[in-house]
């Protein structure tokens, strides 16, 4: 079976529901991390959605119909929808496509120009092309025709507009050939904003002049192909394995654009009404998606993750400065370019979308201490995010509260306070959420803030004077709260304030994504941990599940559960075209198979390379180039329940170490030597040199 195919047979359905389930497009999707194509149809023409991830209109306020706009869209006349084939190989970036007795091909190729090929029978009339821009929200548009060229323009500017944005769509045929019996026709059609060029429409055009059918497709073709072949899994369960792939082909088609990272719903939108206009909330949707990315050995689509806190960086600093904090501190939400969904003057922190909550920024530094870890790149690291990670402990080190030898939190929500703003606001209903001691969340991620910030400076020789104060919060933040629910000892939600909700993962997140409990935690804190998991199955969680499942696989409980869970997912949620339908948000879910299935099959995050940790091992498995904490990639096999066929590669020449009772040697691989290792129970040790490979044996 080809697990980087993937077909459909049937016009994508119109979804009934509300808000961002009701969004969801269906259809097939296909982009270049920065331009996306949405599939879609109406009662008699092929409809393709095109958006691009910085193309926005940034008006102030509340999602004031600012937002990600569409660009466009392609319609096809003159084709027979009732007979529906696409065929979709993500290994190849390619759609092929039978509608009747019509085909075509379509790619998104790397420069931002969309191809497509129509093959039209001789008795059929040809498929007439037009490109569709919208009038909603108040956009400029224009269209006009160069040198056989049909351009069109769209562009939000004006007094009320921040920031102003323009986008030129370009059509043109490229060639029409004759045979015995059919048409070949080519088209492309190019997409420029002002931020790619400020003469966009320029651009735009010359793009089309230069284009190159079968050279771009050949290209398109090698950018797929060395995206799937950076690592690889083998699994029995195909399905599983195919929605792998899929993800990760939907992720790495809207995570391309360095300055405009995917929002809620990456560049698969398809007109200008998607929710909360489709921007970046920061407790835990912004960062959701890159859960995944580096465990698959994909760090290359972090690039764009820290232009928008960048962006932020004066807001943040103003921010920090309202509860008498130096560093940064975030909103629930904003935009691109420090786009200002955030400022409500109802709400009663100081005006700003804070709902209660301060641990915002420091689950921002989730995904690049992921990164930090996972690749060791010091240089990277200096330049790119080391600045905001420090400036965000400096929040802390002074929000902090030390209290008889521990550091507490104190008024930090683990939950939204939805209605912390407007008259009929009373604090007395919401008195322990407002005054929350402790929240859970909040906790371990902080925890992971600072150990990853102290670790990020010896490594960087940066800030020596911080290293004791950095020791005492890494030593001494206070524990996490408990109490008995259900005859058990679980985790409680926060130490003062809300005990449990039944509803999303907040009270799990301590475990997954901020990676503070795991199989070194110890016995005790591994049944605290499983306990709760298990109070309520949250494995179809609308805002949590991509969370959830991972955190199972953290904590060793059953791998079976974990794969039902994914199987549920699958059935309940997955749409033909691989995305998730929740009313939690969009692309964030993509994450929820890869996340799940690289824990199950390799952890590292506490120092030691664990391979099967989480894996029925009656079920044949391998992967390859699995990235690892301490800058590994590894690859292992387990077949008729034995593990075998490990290859460690060190990319930075750290020390490793490798939970394996079975090993009796470790082979240097340039010179086929082996070399000294030490052994200390199951865990074997050694050193390691930069860009070698090691096979235990």
């Amino acid at each position: 079976m080809n697990t980087y195919f993937n077909e459909f047979t049937s016009k994508p359905e119109k979804l009934q529901g509300n808000g961002a389930y009701e969004k969801m497009p269906a259809g097939a999707l296909c982009g270049n991390g920065d331009l996306g194509a949405v599939f879609s149809n109406d009662e008699n023409d092929l409809i393709i959605h095109i958006s691009k991830c910085d193309f926005w209109k940034f008006t102030p306020g509340a999602h004031n119909d600012g937002g990600i706009k569409a660009v466009g869209n392609i319609r096809i006349k003159n084709i027979d929808l009732t007979e529906y084939n696409i065929k979709q190989y993500c290994d190849e970036g390619l759609l092929k496509c039978k509608f009747g007795d019509t085909e075509i091909e379509f790619f998104v190729a790397p420069q931002n120009i969309i191809y497509f090929e129509i093959k039209t029978p001789l008795s059929k009339n040809l498929p007439v092309i037009n490109i569709e821009i919208p009038d909603t929200c108040n956009s400029e548009n224009s269209q006009f025709t160069e040198n056989g060229v049909n351009c069109y323009t769209r562009k939000f500017e004006g007094e009320n507009i921040n920031i102003e944005t323009a986008v030129t769509v370009c059509l043109k045929e490229i060639e029409t050939n004759k045979s015995d019996d059919c048409i070949i026709s080519r088209y492309c059609v190019s997409v420029c904003t002002n931020f790619d060029s400020s003469n966009h429409t320029k651009k735009a055009i010359e793009m089309t002049s230069g284009c190159n059918y079968d050279d771009d497709k050949t290209k398109t073709r090698e950018k797929w192909q060395n995206f799937f072949n950076s690592s690889k899994i083998t699994l029995e369960d195909k399905k599983i394995e195919k929605l792998y792939n899929l993800s990760l082909y939907l992720l790495a088609c809207c995570m391309g654009n360095k300055k405009f990272p995917p929002g809620l719903f990456g560049n698969f939108i398809t007109d200008d009404f998607f929710p909360w206009g489709g921007d970046y909330h920061m407790n835990y949707n912004y960062e959701a998606p890159y859960y995944c990315i580096f465990s698959s050995n994909h760090p290359e689509l972090f690039d764009g993750y820290m232009a928008p806190l960048h962006d932020m960086s004066k807001n943040a600093k103003m921010f920090a400065g309202f509860f008498g904090c130096r560093g940064y501190a975030l909103p629930v939400s904003f935009g691109p370019k420090a786009l200002d969904v955030f400022s409500q003057a109802d709400c009663k922190e100081h005006g700003v979308l804070f709902l209660g909550q301060k641990s915002h920024a420091a689950y921002a530094c989730v995904i690049p201490l992921m990164h930090w870890f996972s690749t060791y790149d010091k240089e990277y690291a200096l330049e790119n995010y080391y600045d905001f990670i420090f400036n965000v402990a400096l929040f802390w080190e002074d929000y902090l509260v030390k209290e008889n030898g521990k550091y507490v939190i104190k008024k930090d929500a683990a939950h939204e306070i939805p209605f912390y703003r407007g008259e009929k606001f009373r604090y007395t209903t919401h008195f322990g959420q407002v005054n929350t001691i402790n929240a859970i969340n909040s906790l371990g991620l902080v925890k992971l803030l600072f150990k990853g910030v102290y670790n990020m400076a010896k490594e960087l020789n940066l800030n020596s004077e911080k290293y004791a104060l950095w020791e005492d919060i890494n030593e001494n933040l206070s524990e996490f709260p408990t109490f008995i629910k259900h005859g058990k000892k679980c985790f409680r939600y926060s130490k003062f304030g809300i005990r449990w909700r039944n509803e999303n993962t907040v009270g799990l997140q301590h475990i997954y994504p901020a990676s503070q409990i795991g199989f070194n935690s110890g016995e005790k804190l591994l049944k605290i941990a499983r306990n709760t998991y298990f109070i309520n199955d949250r494995r179809l969680d609308d805002n949590g599940s991509n969370s959830y499942l991972p955190a199972g696989a953290r904590i060793g409980v059953d791998p079976e559960f974990l794969i039902e869970g994914i199987h549920q997912n699958i059935k309940e949620f997955c749409l033909p075209n691989g995305l998730f339908r929740h009313y939690g948000g969009g692309i964030e879910n993509l994450t929820t198979i890869p996340a799940t299935i690289n824990e199950m099959l390799m952890q590292s995050y506490e120092g030691v390379i664990r391979l099967f940790p989480c894996w029925n091992k009656k079920s044949d498995a391998s992967f390859t180039n699995l990235r690892a904490d301490g800058a590994f990639l590894v690859s292992a096999e387990l077949k008729d329940e034995k593990i075998s066929s490990i290859k460690i590669k060190s990319l930075k020449g750290r020390p490793c170490n490798v939970e394996n009772p079975d090993a009796k040697s470790v082979v240097r691989k340039s010179d086929d030597k082996e070399i000294e290792f030490k052994r200390d129970g199951n865990i074997i040790s050694f050193e390691t040199e930069e860009n070698e490979t090691y096979n235990l044996i």
